[in-house]
């Protein structure tokens, strides 16, 4: 009995110091300028692990409407590893990466598209000066030998 009495004690004096909605809730609504940085060390713990995402989301914008409003900044990296946002940062993390790949997919075609096109417009260029010196060749041709059937004159 005694020690089912020491358990139910232990217990409820855990409960007691742990934070729930309710009190973190009431505790951002009464930061001032001077407890703010208190406050916001006492609830970061319970918005990091405890909370869902509504009430992540919500706190977090109303302690930075709160610093805002006081004057202070709030650190960029305040409650950003909270266990409720978890999924949501890997599922764009790995959005992100799948549209790096693309994109480096896309370089490396473009690359390979312009090696191509120059390749055919270097080959394109020979074939020209194929064209122009068998056009040139002919031409001396017709002018070393005269035409043997020039018109007699009547």
């Amino acid at each position: 009995m005694f020690r089912f009495n020491l358990l139910a004690i232990a217990l409820i004096i855990a409960c007691a110091n742990a934070l729930t909605t309710t009190s973190v809730r009431k505790s951002i609504n009464s930061i001032t300028k001077d407890t703010f940085a208190t406050v916001t060390a006492e609830v970061e713990p319970f918005l990091l692990n405890d909370a869902g995402v509504t009430f992540y989301n919500k706190s977090i914008r109303r302690i930075s409407t709160k610093a805002k409003a006081f004057g202070i900044e709030l650190s960029p990296e305040f409650g950003k590893a909270a266990k409720a946002t978890e999924k949501r940062r890997e599922k764009q993390n790995a959005f992100v990466q799948v549209k790096i790949t693309e994109a480096a997919d896309a370089a490396a075609a473009a690359v390979e598209e312009a090696a191509a096109a120059a390749e055919a417009a270097a080959a394109e260029a020979v074939a020209a000066t194929e064209a122009a010196a068998a056009e040139a060749a002919s031409a001396a041709e017709a002018v070393a030998a005269p035409d043997a059937e020039t018109p007699a004159e009547e």
